[in-house]
């Protein structure tokens, strides 16, 4: 059995664990419109912060650049300090933008945490529909919140890192980029069993010992792992190409013809070739996001547990993982 078609058979089989549990697939919709209302919450008073200049105006933008640089440039110089205080004394944190790079910081890791609670959700209703359960978006939420401790420790382990690796890559140089790539590399795939990881053991919420846990289980997997992984991001993002093209040619064309025919404006073939690509290309990446979390919990169960998951074939997954 080749690679290739193995990919095939593991795309079938998480594909079927979605079509079959279709609800899965509002996961992904609900952490992103969760992290957006997040950003949003921080970043409307940016927006909104008085210029001097209508909201709807270049000037405004401009003048928010400007003020949004200085704070940068302040914050460098004076790490560590408070928000401002406004008149009053009440607590304005956009007064001269001195605050921008806590603040920003302070977006940063709650993002991560909201982003990191909803994939505990979704991994967990994953590990019930491999089960043969029905999925349930109340319950995957409700064991996230059990869970909020670990969640909120691992998101700020993983956020300390990820500064740590920007900041090497942004101090020493090429050679600080090298270091960094090879170290964030090494820490993607150290931690990619990381949400199985906190779900399965309860008791748990040191990061250490979950990546230690997450690692182990890599050793079971890693080569064949790394080849599913990559050859239905491939497949998925090869789809979402030949969708792109077949949109602006077949939409565009016939946008096209259809203004020259009614002496329609030409500006028509942009939103029509833009919005025939957002329905296709959207519902893919959407379904290409869900599949490589259901081939991994499907891995991880194999690898830690030694059961065949629903959808799956044992045969399948001995050739195709030899679990040690």
């Amino acid at each position: 059995m080749n690679k290739i078609k193995r990919t095939e058979q593991l795309l079938k089989a998480s594909s079927a664990v979605l079509f079959r549990e279709k609800r899965l697939l509002l996961f992904p919709f609900i952490a992103t419109a969760l992290v957006l209302v997040v950003a949003l919450f921080y970043i409307a008073p940016i927006a909104l912060y008085p210029t001097g200049h209508s909201y709807f105006t270049a000037a405004h933008w401009s003048a928010l650049a400007g003020k949004l640089t200085q704070g940068l440039n302040l914050a460098n110089h004076s790490a560590g300090q408070h928000l401002s205080a406004g008149k009053a004394g009440a607590m304005t944190p956009f007064s001269g933008f001195r605050g921008v790079a806590p603040f920003f910081a302070l977006i940063y890791f709650t993002s991560m945490f909201v982003a990191t609670f909803c994939n505990v959700a979704f991994y967990h209703e994953i590990m019930e529909a491999l089960n043969g359960n029905t999925v349930s978006i109340r319950r995957g939420f409700r064991f996230a919140a059990t869970r909020w401790r670990a969640v909120l420790v691992w998101s700020l382990f993983a956020g300390a890192v990820g500064y740590i690796i920007s900041a090497i890559e942004k101090r020493v140089g090429f050679a600080g980029t090298i270091i960094a790539n090879f170290v964030g590399f090494a820490w993607g795939i150290a931690s990619i069993f990381i949400i199985p990881t906190l779900i399965r053991e309860e008791e748990t919420e040191s990061p250490l010992k979950l990546l230690r846990a997450s690692a182990g289980t890599l050793k079971r997997t890693w080569g064949e792992f790394v080849i599913g992984v990559a050859g239905m991001e491939l497949a998925f993002g090869f789809a979402a190409m030949l969708l792109v093209i077949v949109s602006m040619l077949t939409g565009g064309a016939a946008t096209f013809f259809i203004c020259w025919y009614f002496h329609w404006t030409y500006s028509l073939i942009l939103p029509v070739v833009i919005g025939e690509w957002f329905l296709l290309v959207v519902p893919l990446g959407l379904i290409g996001s869900a599949v490589s979390p259901v081939y991994r919990c499907a891995l991880f169960v194999y690898a830690t547990e030694g059961v065949v998951p629903d959808s799956f074939d044992k045969e399948l997954l001995d050739s195709a993982w030899k679990v040690k």
